[in-house]
């Protein structure tokens, strides 16, 4: 058994892109002593084609009981499995999520997301969560589009949890949960399972666990390790820069360093995908 499982998953809708997800990972020389994994959310004629790039396949369940649940989309099932993955692939010390519309083009991303998980908060002696804020001086999110961005982000924890905490936690930088890091035994599984049941017993939306981990982190105060925005490029919020030589997708202002892990967010999965050459 690997020390470090890297999982993702998705249903038939994403298989292109989650091909793509697999590939970048397969290609680089640092995945060899990792584990791939793989969540089966509805991926029917794709899935053996699939298969052949990850290591273990699950078809998760639903782990928590909600109103409505019947009528939600199976493939909320990637989402709310997250809290969950030590359970679907035991025996791992270190568990590296990455969304199948994320892809990755520079492996020093990945090695940064595992340093961080590795990171124990002096204080308190937990392990440290290693995620991305959704913040950079190029992403629109707080210039042109400040006020769609604020709006959305405070609807969704007043939708999980009240006014009150979403005017409290729309203040602080939005975690992204697309791709992050997280050592077997770190208390944020636990808290994390809590938090999202509590919310998914008033409303369920897609972006419930991502407001659940924010609450983890920030009303939790459990520990976390933010990286820099290059290691989960939110391509919604900014475009990418293509290397004129290269052809490797860089951010879009100097010093335009390279993409880390390009993370086709919103209305840009049909863009930059992922391609061997210019990725490491």
């Amino acid at each position: 058994m690997t020390e470090i499982a890297i999982v993702t998953g998705a249903d038939a809708n994403y298989a292109g892109m989650l091909e793509e997800c697999l590939r970048s990972i397969r290609d680089k020389g640092g995945s060899r002593d990792k584990t791939v994994c793989l969540l089966d959310v509805g991926l029917g004629e794709h899935r053996k084609k699939l298969e052949a790039l990850a290591d273990r396949v699950v078809e998760p369940g639903w782990d928590i009981e909600f109103p409505g649940r019947s009528q939600t989309p199976g493939y909320y099932r990637a989402m709310l499995a997250r809290p969950f993955l030590p359970r679907y692939f035991p025996g791992h010390r270190l568990y590296l999520w990455i969304d199948a519309d994320a892809w990755v083009q520079d492996w020093r991303a990945v090695e940064l997301f595992v340093e961080g998980a590795r990171q124990t908060d002096p204080a308190s002696g937990q392990p440290c969560l290693a995620v991305v804020p959704e913040i950079d001086r190029s992403y629109r999110n707080f210039t042109s589009a400040w006020q769609e961005f604020h709006d959305v982000i405070h609807r969704s924890y007043a939708e999980a949890f009240d006014e009150a905490t979403a005017d409290e936690l729309v203040r602080y930088p939005l975690i992204n949960s697309g791709v992050f890091a997280l050592r077997a035994e770190a208390p944020h599984w636990q808290a994390w399972e809590e938090t999202l049941r509590n919310a998914l017993q008033r409303k369920v939306t897609s972006l419930s666990e991502q407001a659940a981990i924010n609450h983890v982190v920030y009303r939790q105060k459990l520990p976390v390790t933010l990286l820099p925005s290059w290691c989960n490029w939110i391509c919604h919020h900014a475009a990418p820069r293509r290397h004129p030589a290269s052809g490797a997708l860089t951010e879009p202002l100097l010093p335009y360093q390279r993409l880390g892990i390009v993370h086709r967010t919103m209305w840009t999965k049909g863009q930059w995908g992922y391609e061997a050459k210019g990725s490491t």
